[in-house]
């Protein structure tokens, strides 16, 4: 009885007007920002932090809207990859392979339905276990104490390093940045400042926020200025795509087994939509044997799979997030960071005080997903003229939302240089091909590993062994000894 009064008090908060209006908006803004290249649901989630601090918007309706640009911008970001072999997300990488081939053959339009119709499928399944799941997410948080959180943040590092498609010491040196912007500030353990230069605006740390729009909205507008400013070229004919139902329930066994791939990747912490992606393309690759055309020329299984993947890896992510309050990839860490700047921290408390918070996101999440596939199927059309738009147009809009959002927060000039020197700094990262999601991750789990390290060590009066008792603990260890093992054996 008690999981019947939770959903249909979830039921009232979603489908209440303004719960449904920041629902929409959420979804079809993060699906803009997921078309164009480099606008991601990072980007989106922190530029849409003024917003939220100006309306004073309630904690659900923040969840509703922040999690409606995270997932809205996953479907968005098979669009370009689609149409100019560009993801908009290098959670769209594998989808590319297959789908721009069919887009050169002026079949755009089918692939873009055939994607919307699999994203669907797999963001229903990563909805359904979400919430045969929701009333345990309190009883997954509470067996967690210090040594397991440890335990846990740890394995997300070692995922993190491990799984990445460039090099170990690019994405340990990323890591390990995020880390000491974690612990700038005054250290509640020995009562010191650590990093302060002795300027005030630091003494509390850096801001989620100047970290955010530096990390990612100032160096990609510094990054569209390299860019021709001409817009995107479209070199494909977008064809009208109806139909396409009977060919799709063809594949539909391609579409489970990648949708469940993408679940199993989205309930670890650290492994990311972009591993989903890629995950389930090689997998189909292996399993499915078809005639002409083959994978990488306009396969529609290997158009279908990687975006399955994607949408349930997305959608299920939000297990790790709100179960235990770890964010599993670089997105749901500035989503993570986002919540806790309106004063709602997930994890096992929110889940135990306010269950009806938790259905009220599941059901707006069922919402949205069917509003996604009404708009992706409806509006194929008017796409292209998304990635026409000209850098020369988005950068100076994006700058100046930066630098209003970063003063609106922090009312100093000082915090403006600060977000600057990280935009800049973040910005030679990308050029030398280091990865940001080590970073952003590294600066948003930073803190609860350092403050869970100290509880854990306090609880045990130093003794280290803390971390090697209890189930939780063994296993979490045992699995990452085994992760970097198999690393190890796969370079070899």
């Amino acid at each position: 009885m008690e999981i019947v009064h939770n959903l249909l008090q979830g039921l009232a908060i979603a489908t209440t007007p303004v719960n449904l209006i920041f629902l929409a908006a959420g979804a079809l803004l993060g699906m803009f920002f997921g078309v164009i290249p480099g606008i991601s649901a990072a980007n989106g989630i922190a530029l849409m932090l003024p917003v939220v601090y100006t309306f004073g918007l309630a904690p659900e309706t923040v969840l509703i809207l922040f999690a409606g640009i995270y997932y809205g911008a996953k479907y968005g970001c098979r669009i370009s990859a689609i149409l100019n072999n560009v993801p908009g997300d290098v959670s769209s990488l594998a989808t590319r392979l297959d789908g721009y081939p069919l887009a050169l053959a002026g079949k755009g339009g089918r692939a873009l339905v055939l994607t919307a119709f699999s994203s669907f499928f797999g963001g229903m399944l990563a909805i359904l276990l979400l919430g045969f799941g929701a009333s345990s997410f309190a009883d997954i948080g509470s067996s967690f104490g210090p040594p397991e959180y440890v335990a846990l943040i740890a394995f997300a590092f070692v995922l993190v390093l491990i799984l990445s498609s460039t090099l170990f010491l690019k994405n340990l040196t990323s890591l390990c940045l995020g880390l000491m912007f974690s612990v700038v500030g005054l250290d509640w353990g020995t009562d010191a400042f650590r990093y302060t230069a002795g300027i005030p605006e630091l003494y509390d740390g850096i801001d989620f926020i100047i970290v955010v729009i530096g990390v990612f909205a100032l160096s990609e507008s510094l990054m569209m200025m390299e860019e021709t400013g001409q817009g995107q070229k479209l070199s494909s004919v977008v064809d009208s795509g109806g139909g396409l139902l009977p060919l799709f329930l063809q594949v539909k066994w391609s579409c489970l087994r990648a949708s469940v791939i993408g679940v199993l990747i989205g309930f670890l912490p650290g492994a990311g939509t972009y591993v989903a992606n890629l995950a389930a393309y090689r997998f189909e690759k292996k399993v499915v044997n078809t005639p002409e055309p083959s994978f990488g020329s306009g396969n529609i299984h290997g158009l279908i799979a990687p975006e399955a993947a994607n949408s349930a890896c997305a959608l299920a992510s939000f297990l790790p997030l709100l179960a235990l309050g770890i964010p599993g990839s670089a997105t749901t860490a500035v989503l993570h960071g986002a919540l806790l700047q309106v004063n709602v921290d997930p994890g096992a408390a929110l889940c135990r005080n306010h269950p009806e918070y938790i259905w009220a996101l599941i059901i707006s999440m069922l919402l949205g997903n069917i509003l996604l596939l009404i708009v992706n199927v409806k509006m194929i059309r008017f796409f292209p003229r998304l990635l026409a738009i000209p850098a020369w147009v988005l950068m100076p809009m994006i700058v100046v939302v930066a630098f209003v959002s970063v003063y609106a927060v922090s009312q100093s000039v000082v915090s403006l240089l600060i977000m600057v020197v990280i935009g800049l700094l973040a910005y030679y990262l990308r050029k030398f091909h280091y990865p940001l999601g080590p970073l952003i991750l590294g600066y948003v789990l930073g803190k609860p590993f350092e403050d869970n390290m100290r509880l854990a060590l306090s609880i045990s009066g130093g003794d280290f062994s803390v971390f090697l008792h209890g189930p939780l603990t063994m296993v979490l260890g045992c699995s990452i000894v085994i992760a970097i093992v198999m690393k190890v054996v796969y370079r070899k």
